[in-house]
């Protein structure tokens, strides 16, 4: 009897079926030669490559950044051809204490038995995603795809990746929109960046120009502020008006974000050659620390005191400024760029219903 190969058992699964979801992948933004890439990949890769892998692992071998490869697993897995895992881990002695494939699943509070530890569970700390071949993609053999050895030297080598790295992906929110928790249900976060935006004067902006002017100026300055998070590696939980509310998981990307959408609202201003009394001047606070995780209107979304404070910052702002806290200027590379611009710091202030002070910087672009 023949013994099977990675690439006859690629021929199991219907071949139109697979080649339309490589067809829907490049209409998805990403190139034929990135398809072509990861199906010769998937063609010659051993089959423990390719059962709950580290999406790092993945990006290494294909040579792409974590962004580009996160947004191209996510498509893949929309289309069928791979799955999503989640594993959680102890924070005390390492120990694996879940794997599921279904996000509502996993649980905010966990026991160990290994080290006797009750735990909080982070989702940027102790819960991390596996990514595995479908059976369309290519069947891999029950006895030769699990190398747990395999998969501890690659997370030793690489580290695991965080699950928020994954579910703040704009692409995520989008395309994996049902991957949400239960009512009542909530996971905590370590460490994000939350901002919120706002229009100055939104209001006088519409009497001034008329409704239908000046709401296609203000759905050109969403494209624009949403163009910058994704460019950055954020994600637009929502918008809030004439607002945004957005997060990111790295300080310097999240203030790289907001300045480019600052700047980006200023070009629109000019080149639609807008009047004082006619432009855009974008209003932004920002803050970094612990939130939690919950659904809400079938949605991901973030609530705690981080997200507060960046919602109570923004009301501070006059337009074409960022309010930001020490908070997110303790990285290093985060205060270099914040020196670039005109800087009003070591501010302390009391802000409305926080009942402490707050160190505050504010940016003035």
């Amino acid at each position: 009897m023949t013994k099977p190969t990675p690439t006859n058992l690629m021929a199991i699964f219907p071949h139109w079926q697979r080649h339309a979801a490589f067809q829907h992948l490049r209409h998805d933004a990403h190139t034929a030669e990135d398809v072509a890439h990861f199906q010769q990949f998937a063609r010659k890769a051993h089959d423990h490559e390719l059962y709950r892998a580290n999406p790092r692992y993945l990006a290494q071998k294909m040579g792409w950044t974590e962004g580009h490869t996160l947004d191209f697993l996510i498509l893949a897995v929309e289309e069928g051809l791979l799955d999503f895992e989640w594993e959680v881990y102890c924070p005390v002695c390492g120990a694996l204490l879940q794997r599921t494939h279904e996000f509502h699943r996993l649980e905010s509070h966990q026991h160990c038995e290994m080290c006797h530890n009750d735990a909080d569970i982070r989702l940027d700390e102790e819960i991390t995603p596996r990514v595995s071949a479908q059976n369309m993609l290519r069947r891999l053999h029950p006895s030769r795809r699990d190398r747990a050895d395999f998969r501890a030297q690659v997370d030793e080598s690489l580290g695991r990746l965080p699950a928020l790295h994954l579910v703040n992906r704009s692409l995520f929110r989008e395309k994996l929109g049902s991957q949400v928790l239960p009512n009542n249900h909530s996971l905590g976060v370590q460490h994000l960046v939350v901002f919120f935006s706002d229009l100055k004067q939104s209001t006088q902006l519409y009497q001034t120009l008329g409704d239908a002017a000046a709401y296609r100026l203000v759905r050109q300055h969403f494209e624009i502020i949403f163009d910058a998070i994704e460019r950055h590696g954020g994600a637009a939980v929502k918008t809030i008006g004439d607002g945004v509310m957005g997060t990111f998981f790295d300080n310097t990307a999240a203030l790289r974000g907001v300045v480019e959408s600052v700047r980006g609202i200023q070009q629109l201003n000019q080149q639609a050659a807008l009047t004082e009394p006619q432009q855009l001047h974008l209003k932004v606070g920002m803050h970094a620390g612990p939130c939690i995780v919950v659904t809400l209107n079938n949605r991901l979304d973030y609530f705690g005191s981080t997200v507060n404070i960046a919602a109570r910052l923004s009301d501070l702002a006059q337009g074409d400024d960022i309010w930001l806290t020490k908070a997110v200027l303790n990285d290093p590379d985060t205060l270099t760029l914040a020196e670039e611009f005109p800087c009003d710091c070591d501010q302390k202030i009391q802000l409305r219903d926080i009942h402490r002070t707050i160190e505050v910087c504010r940016l003035q672009l």
